[in-house]
């Protein structure tokens, strides 16, 4: 059966975005190729997942199979199907996934993700093609990038790294030092940053509760950077790279990503002295955007200044493996 013009470019405009997005910085992408899907793709940070996806336009009738098929997939860890938007598309999703929690696929269900697209779309007129780039940008940036490859990452997970409590860059660096390292114990991470135990263990548990650091075991004193934590130093490598090296900049998908999660570019200098003379607030008042994205930058670059980060890598791993 001949696909329609919408579907493919559905199909190719996913993949597209997924490789855009990945200009962020903040993750890999591998196009792959399974030739029963619409599209498939590896998107990697600390693990690769493995992505597929199946597109409906025209052929409602096709909805329990491309469902079945993305259902009964073991090797994707992450399945998309980007759908037609009507009543009765949504009416059969809801029945063949309402029929699906009786079955042994139910546990495959929290994998997927599905896109509603408006009927009316017509790929053939650009205004068109321009709203469905940004309805697609957006729920594959929320629904699978945010919520799944960077493991759920938010506004307020910014909060411990952007202080301006304690000693500047301390926590980015506290961070920083376990994912390049690891951690042994607190005498030795105290040590290697140059600050006492006594210090290093309350941010350690101040991380650890915010979920920046993780613990493998919860009857052991061990901790590990979590995708989170990893998420924020690169997000802060980024910042601190293009402020120490200006011809380095920030992409506009990063800028993009910072938004999504309530950081707004601020286009001014960023010194010492904006810090001592950042505006009082009232207690509990978040802070702006943009005193977010200035907080960041500098915390990121006393980390360089006080602790020695170098920020050479990116702390996600392009060659990491497929992980359940």
């Amino acid at each position: 059966m001949a696909e329609s013009d919408e579907h493919k470019f559905l199909s190719a405009k996913t993949l597209e975005l997924l490789a855009q997005l990945s200009q962020t910085g903040l993750y890999g992408f591998k196009e792959a190729e399974r030739k029963k899907f619409d599209f498939t793709c590896d998107l990697v940070r600390d693990w690769s997942r493995l992505v597929s996806g199946q597109t409906l336009w025209k052929h409602a009738e096709g909805i329990d199979k491309d469902l079945r098929i993305l259902l009964a997939d073991e090797e994707s860890k992450v399945t998309l199907y980007v759908a037609r938007d009507t009543v009765k598309n949504r009416s059969t999703v809801h029945e063949i996934i309402t029929d699906a929690k009786k079955t042994p696929m139910r546990d495959r269900l929290q994998r997927l993700r599905t896109i509603w697209i408006p009927q009316d779309f017509d790929s053939d007129k650009e205004e068109h093609r321009e709203t469905v780039n940004q309805v697609l940008k957006e729920r594959l940036s929320k629904d699978l990038l945010i919520s799944i490859i960077l493991g759920g990452f938010s506004s307020k997970d910014f909060d411990p790294v952007g202080s301006q409590s304690g000693i500047p860059g301390l926590n980015l660096a506290i961070i920083e030092s376990i994912a390049r390292k690891g951690f042994f114990n607190m005498p030795d991470l105290a040590k290697r940053i140059s600050v006492s135990a006594t210090t290093v263990r309350n941010r350690v548990h101040v991380l650890a509760a915010s979920g920046l650091l993780a613990q493998p075991s919860p009857v052991a004193s061990m901790y590990e950077a979590s995708t989170k934590g990893k998420v924020a130093l690169d997000i802060c490598r980024s910042l601190a790279l293009a402020t120490v090296r200006p011809e380095n900049g920030l992409t506009s998908e990063f800028l993009y990503i910072l938004e999504i999660l309530g950081i707004q570019y601020a286009n001014e200098s960023i010194s010492d002295e904006w810090m001592l003379g950042e505006p009082d607030r009232p207690p509990f008042t978040a802070p702006s955007p943009q005193e977010r994205f200035k907080r960041l930058v500098l915390q990121a670059l006393y980390a360089t200044e006080n602790f020695g980060v170098e920020w050479a890598e990116p702390f996600f791993d392009s060659t990491a493996t497929m992980t359940s």
